[in-house]
């Protein structure tokens, strides 16, 4: 029993530590699904509820590891649902992405 349960260990370790996280796209996803709802972003009242998110162009814009991110969604506020395109800004940091501007009038990305 002792050996499964070494292998069992060793395995979680390397299934955890192998993993490739989220892309670069589902962080985009994810940023505009968790942080348009929490009513920091004008336009966009606490408890907004998102849905149907495409992500459009990635583009490099060549400035100290610059991207533009277009995205379209749709968003509801009290029953009413609209769609929306705008563009976010990341800052490219070693492998990972860092969202610099959320494109709302007032940005959220002092998390």
């Amino acid at each position: 029993m002792k050996p499964v349960f070494i292998i069992l260990i060793i395995s979680a370790f390397y299934l955890i530590g192998c993993s490739p996280g989220m892309t670069f796209e589902e962080q985009i996803i994810n940023d505009l699904s968790t942080k348009l709802p929490t009513g920091t972003c004008d336009g966009y009242p606490k408890g907004t509820k998102i849905s149907n998110i495409k992500v459009g162009e990635i583009v490099d814009i060549g400035m100290d590891g610059m991207t533009d991110v277009s995205y379209t969604l749709t968003y509801e506020i009290n029953g009413v649902k609209k769609d929306t395109s705008s563009a976010m800004l990341y800052i490219k940091r070693g492998s990972k992405y860092v969202l610099a501007v959320m494109g709302c009038d007032s940005d959220v990305t002092n998390d």
